[in-house]
């Protein structure tokens, strides 16, 4: 009898195991990002505009959603129609499903472009460089640049385009929650202002954590060097009032390293010091937030000074 109740039971478990790995396969868990980060500028000043475009798997049903902010050094921060999640029928998680305000044409390796008549734009991004690689189990995330061209109003807008391409499987933002996600992220998207905007280049900086467990990864693309970077240090030189438990940085001054070699790690060779000029608080969760600011300030790169202007991305 005893025998009989072991066997019993050891079948139990065994059917158990079998019913979760059944369900683990037929339960595909996914997160997909494309970011763009536009900075340019005409006769009539410059023009800033970020777009995210997200979407996800759980369980076989599919989210999508469109994160986007647009500023213009006249008028200031612009409302843009169409953004928050929208519905992915078909399915699309490895390029980026239309909606009715936006629509995508092309890839980011091959040359994209943006389409949104709901808010009398388009964006032509030329062929993105990748810049950055990061490959860490199930998430793969890329960094890369590019000229583009925003159309804007009857403007002709011409600048620069800084990309992030993310892939996380077994994880979804979208459809879950995640404690810790976040710890002080800051994301620096820079153009170097030198002459034409159709010339201008890019510097990329994310930090999270401070002081101890401070970690950055970045890229500088310069006519005279592409190198990839980090920063052993970020100082916020003014900060703000926030509604919670914390406060926005306003400025940033921080030295600029080449990662890592076989020779090891070299001296600073840059530094970088930015001031905000507006910030649209996005979202408050009282003991952090989540805002854009418009940044501008100088890149000094071996003695020389070069201007720089574009977004900064905050996380509490």
């Amino acid at each position: 009898m005893l025998a009989k109740l072991k066997w019993l039971l050891l079948n139990a478990i065994l059917l158990s195991l079998l019913f979760q790995g059944t369900a683990q396969a037929a339960t595909p868990l996914a997160y997909y990002s494309d970011y763009f980060s536009f900075v340019g500028q005409d006769k009539t000043g410059y023009l800033l505009f970020a777009l995210d475009n997200n979407r996800g798997v759980d369980d076989h049903k599919f989210q999508a959603e469109h994160f986007g902010v647009l500023y213009d050094q006249r008028e200031g921060w612009i409302n843009l129609v169409g953004t928050g999640e929208y519905s992915n029928p078909r399915g699309i998680l490895d390029r980026i499903p239309d909606s009715e305000a936006f629509q995508f044409t092309g890839q980011p390796s091959g040359g994209l472009t943006v389409l949104s008549r709901a808010n009398d734009l388009r964006l032509e991004i030329n062929p993105l460089v990748t810049r950055l690689e990061e490959n860490s189990g199930n998430r793969r995330q890329n960094w890369g640049n590019a000229a583009a061209v925003m159309y804007w109003q009857g403007r002709i807008i011409p600048g620069r385009v800084i990309y992030e391409g993310l892939t996380h499987h077994n994880w979804n933002r979208l459809s879950r929650s995640y404690s810790g996600t976040w710890d002080n992220f800051q994301g620096f998207y820079l153009a170097l202002l030198e002459n034409s905007p159709s010339t201008w280049q890019d510097l990329y900086l994310r930090t999270e954590g401070k002081n101890q467990t401070l970690r950055s990864i970045g890229f500088l693309d310069t006519h005279q060097s592409k190198e990839t970077i980090f920063t052993p240090d970020i100082d916020a030189t003014r900060k703000g009032w926030a509604l919670g438990f914390y406060r926005w940085s306003k400025g940033w001054q921080m030295s600029l390293q080449k990662a890592a070699t076989s020779k090891g790690i070299e001296p600073p060779f840059a530094s970088l010091r930015l001031d905000q000029i507006s910030r649209k608080n996005i979202s408050n969760w009282v003991i952090g937030g989540f805002a854009m600011s418009v940044v501008e300030g100088s890149v000094e790169i071996n003695g020389q000074q070069h201007k720089v202007l574009g977004f900064a991305e905050l996380i509490k």
